[in-house]
């Protein structure tokens, strides 16, 4: 008699006969051996009992049961060409419960023995159907597909980091080995920061993380045009997830920033991008921008032709309302990094007028367009109910209401805008200050887009702990806060960096946090330094 097993192991450790702890989709064994996880075993299992000469009548008999409930029928599914057909019978046994029980076997239709049995003559066309097989860009879609589908709503759904995770599966069959090695990396980090006993150190698997760089660099090395939306995704992917699970080798931010901008700008702005192309560009490029802003030169994406050629492809590709808000932010805020470097010109000559109108001339349309999208887009999400106003649970002393969202799209957009707001109102003001031209209007702005981001914090505490690019919007609030409001900033930034070992910046204080702001605002220096008492004597900002 055939045993039922008890176990739910992997064929890897069933080979093996060790336990499995079960930690699917790769379970610790599978992802030590560098193994592709069968996951849990079926629960069902085929026995072949070989092939009965009997009718399928001659079985209803001895199948009656004697509960009154049961029901039986039978289905033949077809003969094959020796004669041979399956049988179906079903039975529901309505005292056990709702579940339905399938027994199956070959029969063979009665004939008279005097009959001559003529087999059918084969086609000549035809040819056996090979069996469904899955091959091993599939198995690791499908394990990208389960993380993303059993984290949705959660502080580990990886739809945070942009909406072009969702098209990653379709092209995992293509010919560059790039994006599945950085696939299989992202699927193990998901994996092992899943389980609570694993330390946060031990989150990026260092062997698959080897490999992908490895690939990656190849395909830098060696690029094809075909190949450019793979290259996109694989940098993209890579740089998320150095940003969120190990910031300690996340040393590649620079050269990932770099990479991004060689490939994106390789075809010039008329190149053909697809769908997958265009939305991790996009995804891509807050950390162009940053390390823009941290070497002190402009964007090479800043110029008219190239906005031309990314509105274009935002309209062919960006359906939804929100990611086109979004999208179109980001080309305007290509002039981030060139307000940051006229500011940093005035710091070094506080009487250079003719720098100080270059920079309000240039701040201007920006600050423009950022007011104009507050007034119809954010203002049109929040009257259809996206963006709500909500009792606050969490600080009801300091903040009585805060604000829920529709999904986190919608969120990025609205914390993304306000952080955005304040940079290029910051930097405006040095413009003014040189000039002599007090505005009290700028300083009001920017405290009301900071409150905007404080009461973003109660929905965003629950995406911890992929919601690691809200703390850029957290930093470039407090400026504007008062000693209480500068608590909560600090308390929120160290609870949404918790897990990261070792913390990007260490522990948050004010002179590290205001070393940021004025770092990325031009009003400090970036020093190729760890120590951090250049942060706290006011030196400048470490990078």
């Amino acid at each position: 008699m055939v045993g039922i097993p008890k176990s739910n192991r992997c064929t890897f450790c069933k080979l093996r006969k060790t336990k499995c702890d079960e930690n699917w989709p790769t379970c610790g064994a599978c992802a030590r051996a560098g193994k592709v996880c069968s996951g849990a075993r079926n629960n069902y299992k085929f026995v072949v009992n070989g092939c009965h000469n009997e009718s399928a009548s001659s079985d209803s008999a001895g199948a009656a049961s004697d509960d009154g409930s049961q029901i039986q029928t039978q289905q033949p599914r077809g003969a094959g060409p020796s004669g041979t057909m399956i049988v179906d019978m079903k039975e529901y046994t309505a005292a056990v419960g709702p579940g339905t029980f399938h027994r199956m076997r070959l029969t063979r239709p009665h004939r008279p023995r005097n009959a001559k049995y003529n087999p059918p003559t084969p086609s000549p066309t035809s040819s056996p159907t090979p069996p469904l097989t899955m091959c091993a860009s599939d198995r690791l879609a499908a394990q990208l597909v389960y993380c993303l589908e059993s984290a949705s709503g959660t502080g580990r759904d990886m739809l945070i980091w942009g909406p072009s995770i969702w098209m990653i599966p379709r092209r995992l069959g293509s010919e560059s080995p790039v994006l599945r090695d950085t696939v299989k990396l992202v699927v193990a980090s998901w994996a092992n920061s899943q389980r609570v006993a694993l330390s946060p150190e031990a989150w990026l698997d260092l062997r698959l993380h080897t490999q992908a760089l490895g690939s990656l660099r190849k395909a830098l090395q060696e690029p094809g045009q075909d190949l450019v939306t793979d290259t996109i995704a694989a940098q993209w992917l890579l740089q998320k997830l150095e940003f969120t699970y190990d910031f300690e080798r996340g040393a590649n931010q620079e050269r990932h920033a770099a990479g991004l901008t060689a490939v994106i700008s390789r075809g010039g702005p008329w190149q053909t991008f697809d769908e997958l192309g265009i939305h991790a560009a996009f995804d891509s490029f807050f950390n162009i921008l940053q390390e823009d802003v941290r070497l002190g030169r402009d964007c090479v994406f800043m110029n008219s032709e190239w906005a031309a050629a990314f509105r274009q492809a935002i309209d062919a590709y960006a359906t939804r309302p929100v990611l086109k808000a979004m999208y179109y932010l980001w080309v305007e805020m290509t002039a981030w990094p060139t307000l940051v470097r006229l500011v940093r010109v005035l710091c070094q000559d506080p009487s250079d007028t003719m720098t100080a109108a270059e920079l309000v001339l240039r701040a201007t349309p920006v600050i423009e367009y950022l007011e104009h999208d507050n007034e119809t887009t954010l203002n049109s999400l929040m009257e259809a109910g996206d963006i709500v106003e909500r009792e606050n649970l969490l600080n009801p002393d300091l903040f009585p209401t805060c604000y829920q969202f529709r999904d986190i799209d919608t969120a990025k957009l609205f914390y993304t805008h306000a952080m955005y707001a304040i940079i290029v109102y910051r930097t405006l003001q040095e413009a003014n200050l040189v000039l002599g031209s007090y505005n009290p209007s700028v300083m009001k702005r920017c405290r009301e887009y900071s409150k905007r981001i404080w009461m973003t914090y109660a929905w965003m505490r629950a995406q911890i702990p992929l919601a690691v690019e809200y703390t850029a919007a957290l930093v470039f609030s407090y400026e504007s806060a008062n000693e209480e409001e500068r608590q909560f900033c600090t308390r929120s930034l160290g609870d949404l960096e918790y897990y990261r070992r070792p913390p990007p910046v260490g522990q948050w204080i004010h002179a590290t946090i205001m070393a940021n702001v004025k770092g990325y605002t031009g009003r400090l220096p970036f020093l190729k330094s760890r120590d951090i008492s250049i942060e706290i004597c006011g030196l400048g900002c470490r990078s």
